[in-house]
């Protein structure tokens, strides 16, 4: 279910085992080993920060070729994520999600459909080997909204003159990435740039594809194509008229996982109605889950046991 990375020698790293990073080869002039020699260099990276919480950090960076004066600024997006003790221990046997998003990117791109260009990631860990944090930068989409921001600036007149052959055209890429059998599982309107100044017709543009990954197994392929359909589909506020969804299914059929049109609507239609609780099972999911956590918080104010154990954590994590 991994996706391939790309060639080693296209890669640039650093020797510490516990604390790597990569720069892309078309990219080191812009983060040169002079200024950029450790970890720590991207962490603290000076930028115009967008997004700023506990867990993570979005930071806008404008970096010129090994520092030419004679170049014009190039900005770029450095995305950072933090772990604290317990999202650190589900890190222990999986790559991080810096990496992960990294070589989604990548494999989109080589497969003809256009996602913004990773320029590099790092991850730190433990001792033990779980993530403490980890970054990737992507190269800054200039003049570019998201498809929601898009959607809700456009005039009626405007949507019915482009809308649809967008949303034909994003069909086709959903096409192409399902025919694959890639799966992205954060298709949200929030999550596709549009850029629709530079050319005639609109550039589309994924991001933000850290759980992406390829699934083989037909049965699990079929449940992520319904996923992938049904959030995307479903994102849409207001929501899509029946003309415009018929635009989308036509560039996406025939489906690359060889059911009937009927089949694919129902499919995705039961999936958009799971997303947002409708169906029985959500429902009913999506209570227990937050009956868990309210108990989750009453429990860890008085559970001894809890606490002992985040102590014993809280050693190990110091050594380590």
């Amino acid at each position: 279910m991994a996706i391939q990375s790309m060639a080693a020698e296209s890669l640039q790293s650093t020797t510490d085992r516990r604390r790597r990073f990569f720069v892309c080869q078309s990219y080191a002039d812009y983060f040169p080993a002079t200024e950029y020699a450790s970890y720590d260099a991207f962490l603290n990276a000076d930028g115009n920060p967008v997004k700023s919480e506990p867990r993570t950090r979005v930071v806008i960076l404008q970096r010129r070729a090994d520092r030419s004066q004679a170049e014009a600024l190039s900005s770029f997006v450095l995305k950072i994520y933090r772990y604290p003790l317990l999202p650190r221990i589900r890190t222990g046997l999986r790559i991080s999600k810096a990496e992960q998003e990294f070589h989604s990117l990548c494999y989109l791109n080589k497969q003809g459909v256009q996602a913004v260009e990773p320029v590099a990631f790092g991850v730190e860990r433990t001792r033990l080997g779980f993530v403490r944090s980890c970054f990737v930068i992507t190269r800054f989409v200039e003049g570019a909204v998201s498809l929601s921001q898009w959607r809700s600036e456009s005039s009626q007149q405007h949507l019915r003159n482009t809308g649809r052959n967008l949303l034909k055209q994003l069909g086709k890429m959903f096409r192409r990435i399902h025919d694959v059998r890639f799966f992205l599982f954060t298709a949200k309107t929030k999550n596709i740039l549009i850029r629709a100044e530079s050319t005639r017709s609109p550039e589309i543009f994924f991001v933000d594809t850290p759980y992406a990954r390829t699934l083989r197994l037909r049965a699990i392929a079929r449940w992520a194509q319904g996923r992938d359909l049904g959030l995307f589909l479903g994102n849409f506020y207001p929501a899509l008229s029946e003309s415009e969804t018929a635009a989308f299914y036509e560039g996406y059929l025939p489906d690359p996982l060889g059911h009937s049109s009927v089949a694919l609507r129902g499919h995705a239609q039961r999936a958009m109605r799971s997303k947002r609780n409708l169906t029985t099972i959500s429902a009913l999911v999506h209570g227990l889950k937050r009956n868990l956590r309210r108990k989750m918080a009453v429990w860890r104010l008085w559970a001894l046991g809890h606490v002992i154990g985040m102590q014993i954590f809280d050693i190990l994590d110091i050594l380590a």
